[in-house]
């Protein structure tokens, strides 16, 4: 990857984030070619969790990029660390990039296959104080359709909706919205009957 440091690229990356993190200037398609050779010649039968996590703590964003791609790749091999691996990285370099693989799309599948682990999870992010935290619990649902538990979802909303911050109520909206695909009367009543921030509402009624 640092052979492949394109420093135009690295520049317009870096300001995109706003100036938040390093960038070697490797694009998605790069990356994903990279990581498809390497992982078909050497990655297969490591012990994911520490090759995700060396990968992780690398300076440049790319390589969180490619960890969390490598960390979808080995999911028949998650283990109960999935959900100490998601609070880790959420404490470390936060940010809506990685929180929102996280959330659907790792924390959300290792919900499925792990019930009896979800409220344990989801009641020590919601009181843990990091938003980023409490966003992934507003997203883990977010690919269920109609196995979303709206009960939950509408706890977490509810707990949340009078936060400031951007972030949660950018997340409320697109979490109501998502489930709007599925029951749109649901949404419209919930967002009627509760007194969401208008950026929550904008967003869940986007399509409505």
């Amino acid at each position: 990857m640092h052979a492949l440091r394109h420093e135009e690229n690295a520049h317009w990356m870096k300001k995109y984030m706003r100036e938040q993190f390093l960038f070697l200037g490797l694009k998605k398609p790069v990356r994903h070619q990279l990581l498809k050779e390497w992982y078909a010649q050497e990655g297969k039968g490591l012990d994911w969790f520490q090759v995700a996590n060396e990968l992780f703590r690398q300076k440049e964003r790319e390589f969180q990029y490619i960890a969390l791609d490598y960390l979808l790749l080995e999911k028949k091999n998650w283990d109960e660390r999935i959900p100490h691996l998601v609070e880790d990285w959420i404490g470390d370099q936060s940010w809506w990039d990685i929180v929102d693989v996280l959330g659907p799309h790792v924390m959300g599948i290792y919900v499925l296959n792990h019930q009896e682990q979800r409220d344990y999870w989801i009641q020590r992010w919601m009181a843990s104080g990091n938003f980023w935290l409490q966003r992934v619990c507003l997203l883990f649902q977010l690919s269920y359709k109609q196995k979303t538990d709206v009960s939950l979802l509408a706890q977490i909303i509810e707990d949340l909706a009078k936060e400031k911050e951007f972030f949660i109520q950018k997340a409320i909206g697109w979490s109501l919205r998502q489930h709007a695909r599925v029951d749109a009367i649901w949404v419209k009543d919930f967002v009627l009957s509760h007194d969401l921030a208008p950026l929550s509402r904008r967003e869940a009624l986007k399509h409505l």
